[in-house]
């Protein structure tokens, strides 16, 4: 008797390159076997008849400090009831206060990691109260004792270049971060929504595995030059850079994500930037509606699962998530590619109607079933 058998599935594993309808075994806490037909008996089945069982899905931008900063989520009421199997919490703390941080994530079920913010305080209130990033103000034993001790909770290192962030510095804060992370042998995720120099110029200045977020967002200085995408962007795909979704309320250009789509820059990873603020907003639903509407911008199915379970995994510096393989945790995400009109929109007022959306099933995190939809009941 094993713990949990999940029947007759569309089992879909990019990284393993698996596509074909069949069972997964799970058993203390770890994939079993995956195969047709499996000969198991569960304390607990499910039916995933006509659903697609994928790794467990993750979301490497989100602000999940719960009651310590204005836009705080909930990590597991955001993640669990949408297929989230682990996140990244996007520098809602800095060295001052990450460790509260830390505490309330070790009592979720979900698995975390944090971006570092730059600024001791992290972004409390990004409208109302731009964080102080100047590193003149920096406590770099601070940053020390954090790396030494949770250093394997610590995903990278967070700064906001905005213009309202960082004023008249430009781009000083960005080197000066940069040289910060190459002594820790950590990331930068950088929020470059509005920035002080072309995109280009920015990106020229990270490194191989270094990340940028809100990738299509609309404001000022975007990565796409007369129509076009850059050429500086292109080069910093190639050396390495990492390029995210994480669209959240306002940092995302429907028009500007449908032409980088069509020529064929894809993100290299799909986030929400989900808070208290834009959860469950039309503008930036959860995980599984941004990857539909990516969808409907022009990725395929196998381009966002690959996004969120194999290139997720890999930035999220953990070898055995984003797979099926037998022997890893069974972090395991099963979903409904529904055929359903959906209309998008962003806050310029662009739409885009989309034909499918993706429904959340069951999650399953560590061989633990948290989440599961009363579909999973009905007779197929």
């Amino acid at each position: 008797m094993i713990d949990l058998l999940i029947k007759n599935g569309r089992i879909f594993d990019p990284g393993q390159g698996l596509d074909f309808t069949g069972d997964v075994a799970v058993h203390k806490g770890k994939i079993l076997a995956l195969g047709e037909n499996l000969p198991y008996a569960g304390e607990r089945t499910i039916c995933a008849k006509g659903f697609f069982v994928v790794p467990g899905l993750i979301d490497v931008h989100t602000h999940v400090n719960w009651k310590g900063n204005y836009i705080g989520m909930p990590a597991d009421l955001g993640c669990i009831p949408n297929g989230v199997t682990a996140t990244i919490d996007a520098g809602s703390s800095g060295v001052s206060n990450y460790q509260a941080l830390l505490q309330y994530l070790n009592t979720c079920e979900v698995k975390s990691k944090i971006m570092l913010h730059i600024s001791a305080g992290g972004q409390i209130m990004s409208k109302q109260f731009p964080e102080n990033i100047n590193p003149r103000v920096w406590n770099i034993d601070l940053f020390e004792r954090a790396f030494e001790q949770y250093g394997h909770k610590i995903a990278g290192i967070k700064l906001r270049i905005s213009q309202n962030v960082v004023g008249p510095m430009k781009l000083y804060p960005l080197k000066e971060a940069l040289k910060l992370a190459e002594h820790f042998h950590t990331k930068v995720f950088v929020h470059p929504t509005n920035p002080p120099v072309p995109m280009e110029t920015a990106a020229s200045l990270l490194r191989g595995q270094d990340v940028m977020c809100h990738m299509y967002h609309g404001e000022g200085h975007t990565i796409l030059e007369n129509g076009k995408i850059s050429s500086g962007i292109w080069e910093a795909r190639k050396r390495g850079v990492i390029f995210d979704v994480s669209p959240g309320k306002g940092n995302f250009s429907i028009r500007l994500a449908q032409e980088a789509i069509r020529q064929g820059f894809l993100p290299d990873t799909i986030s929400t930037d989900l808070n208290i603020e834009n959860w469950n907003d039309p503008w930036d639903f959860s995980l599984l509606m941004t990857m539909s509407k990516l969808m409907a911008l022009g990725m395929t199915f196998q381009d966002v699962i690959l996004s969120t379970t194999v290139n997720a995994a890999r930035l999220y510096g953990d070898e055995e998530m984003g797979t099926l393989k037998p022997g890893t945790g069974a972090d395991i995400t099963i979903l409904d590619l529904a055929s359903q009109s959906i209309a998008f929109e962003d806050k310029y007022k662009n739409k885009i109607l989309g034909k499918q959306a993706l429904r959340p099933m069951a999650t399953i995190i560590n061989g633990k079933l948290l989440y599961c939809s009363s579909d999973t009941l009905a007779e197929r």
